[in-house]
């Protein structure tokens, strides 16, 4: 492209035409640089890097409609100058040479490996890096790259590094970052919002997939500018999942793999804080039926989860206290609602089950009290479980809040390849301190809680005991002798069952009941005047839970219409993607369900 050719180029139609060639000599630059034979293990941050950039111009192409229907009133002569000056930094080898230290120089075919030698044709799908994982999730992108190339009348030419210089490198990206940043200025606020939060997802769904601390390290300092939406939220779903990795809790792989994956991250340190019972003062004596208790641990106030773990598997259990207690260690990040875990208890303090073939460990968690609360008012746990009955009733908009805050949740965890397994909402927790009260809309929470049996994905399961009320949470196929292998769609129906009880604001014993009085009236009358008043059929409300799975028109059945009216139809169009998602792979790391759920409620507006 001369230097002159923005000049020449006459009317809206003429410069369009010209930014089109000039992006497509963009992407052409692209392929090169990115598949450069010889580039070595350290060019892996850069080419990464690259990838993303590419993929971030190609979204803003499509955003502008730059290839179908552009918008003439807008500023092409800017656009066009934008794209030429990336054009020259991709494709200007002198330039690379001088201004970066990046020299690239012609190769051989025949000095090629069979796959190198192919590169002119087409470029091939990325074998490592973020471009395997995107051509994966989003198979159009390198296929379009192909397109793009070719409509061009160019091809890929193949070179490799003479000299690569990784600080230089950076800085060549930072430059193309920042034209980039100047193009998308140049959409409206909506689309911008929208190509930030794409590749905020791409991303999501690669730390899912993604078995290897390094390539995670990348993606995390991707997101240390502006160009993602809630950049500390994805950061910390890739940390949480590198501790996983270093936990040696991913699949399967020979020595050498395995050793880099467990590579250590940069600015992670991994300790597993046991703490001292002596310096722990509690309320009573007494093993709370639920498993939980406020006590105080060094004159703070702090709430126990107890653990009961079977002695013959306390070695095996043991390490998954551990790794649960480091996980929830991790969880700074507002987008993670559960109290912060500031260590464990061990076996040995004396305060044991009374099953003699049962031990118990115990998950302390950190509670924050503000300080104009008086030390002398004592803490209050306060399950949401138990609030239904409360004389507060909470606006559409605070249990939408509440909604949001469990979605966020199990996105964040699912994203780092963690099963919670309990939720229910007497494991929703609100703490009441001082003026701060549920009576008064101030109380701390919601806080998901009842970690005692999360695993990683990749971890064998352990077997939960059948509590009757806690078994309505859970997947018909998560239940019996013949239960299937827990996976991320079985948290997911159980945040369905606790949104339908936020949504009709009612526990869920009381809403399958209805279920039941619906589809078999005049039989569950007969039953209820012959049986014992105030017992709980707890076999038939299992059954109406397996009724409810049975048809998700919720607008057609009388016993479940209210949703709509009380939470409003996206709040029950989440209910029906909770309930009705369905993994036939335990391993299956898909995250859709949980980023469309999550997206939902934060557009709903009431």
């Amino acid at each position: 492209m001369s230097a002159g050719g923005l000049e020449y180029a006459a009317g809206a139609g003429g410069l369009i035409s010209l930014s089109l060639t000039l992006f497509r000599g963009c992407v052409r630059g692209f392929e090169i640089i990115q598949l450069a034979a010889h580039a070595g293990s350290e060019a892996d941050n850069f080419r990464c890097k690259l990838e993303v950039e590419q993929y971030r111009l190609m979204q803003w192409a499509e955003r502008m409609g730059l290839e179908e229907k552009p918008n003439e009133r807008l500023n092409w002569t800017l656009i066009g100058d934008i794209l030429k000056q990336m054009e020259a930094l991709l494709l200007d080898t002198q330039s690379l040479k001088k201004k970066y230290r990046l020299d690239l120089v012609p190769v051989d075919n025949d000095a090629l490996a069979p796959e190198t030698s192919a590169l002119a044709a087409a470029p091939p799908v990325p074998k490592t890096g973020f471009g395997k994982m995107l051509s994966k999730l989003r198979p159009d992108f390198p296929l379009a790259s192909s397109r793009i190339i070719d409509e061009s009348n160019g091809s890929v030419k193949k070179l490799r590094w003479a000299v690569f210089d990784r600080a230089k490198a950076a800085s060549l990206v930072n430059d193309i970052m920042h034209f980039n940043n100047c193009l998308h200025s140049l959409l409206d606020n909506v689309n911008q919002e929208f190509v930030k939060s794409a590749l905020g997802s791409v991303l999501r769904d690669i730390i899912s997939r993604s078995n290897a601390t390094s390539e995670l390290e990348i993606i995390k300092q991707l997101l240390g500018s502006s160009q993602v939406a809630a950049p500390a939220a994805v950061a910390s779903a890739a940390s949480l999942k590198q501790i996983r990795l270093v936990l040696g809790l991913g699949p399967s792989h020979n020595s050498l793999e395995q050793s880099a994956q467990r590579a250590p991250p940069e600015g992670i340190k991994i300790k597993l804080i046991q703490l001292k019972p002596h310096l722990l003062q509690r309320e009573s004596p007494q093993l709370p039926p639920n498993g939980r208790e406020l006590a105080r641990y060094k004159a703070k106030s702090v709430v126990i989860e107890w653990k009961f773990v079977d002695r013959a598997h306390e070695k095996e259990l043991k390490t998954r206290v551990d790794q649960v207690a480091i996980l929830l260690a991790h969880t700074y990040d507002p987008s993670f609602h559960s109290l912060h875990c500031i260590g464990y208890l061990p076996k040995d303090v004396s305060y044991q089950p009374d099953d003699e073939n049962s031990i118990c460990y115990g998950l302390v968690f950190e509670l924050t009290i503000p300080p104009s609360i008086p030390a002398r008012s004592a803490p209050i746990i306060r399950p949401l479980s138990t609030l239904f009955a409360e004389a507060r009733k909470p606006s559409l908009n605070e249990r939408r809040d509440i909604a949001l805050a469990l979605a966020e949740t199990i996105l964040q965890l699912h994203t780092s390849g963690w099963l919670h397994k309990g939720i229910r909402s007497d494991n929703v927790l609100y703490i009441d301190a001082g003026d701060s009260k549920w009576e008064y809309c101030s109380a701390n929470g919601p806080f998901l809680a009842g970690y005692e049996y999360a695993r990683p994905t990749t971890a064998h399961t352990e077997a939960m005991p059948t509590i009757p009320d806690q078994e309505m949470y859970r997947h018909p196929k998560g239940q019996g002798l013949t239960r299937a292998n827990f996976r991320r769609s079985f948290d997911l129906f159980a945040l369905g069952c606790v949104l339908l009880e936020i949504g009709l604001w009612s526990n869920l014993s009381e809403i399958l009941q209805r279920v039941l009085s619906e589809s078999t009236e005049q039989e569950h009358k007969t039953k209820t005047s012959t049986g014992r008043p105030g017992k709980v059929d707890w076999v038939r409300l299992h059954t109406a839970k397996t009724q409810l799975l049975q048809n998700d028109n919720f607008e057609k059945r009388s016993d479940l219409a209210g949703i709509a009216f009380h939470a409003g139809k996206t709040f029950q169009d989440v209910i029906v993607q909770c309930l009705y998602a369905d993994d036939e792979d335990p391993l299956d790391e898909d995250i859709s369900v949980q980023k469309e759920i999550v997206d939902l409620l934060r557009r709903s507006t009431f």
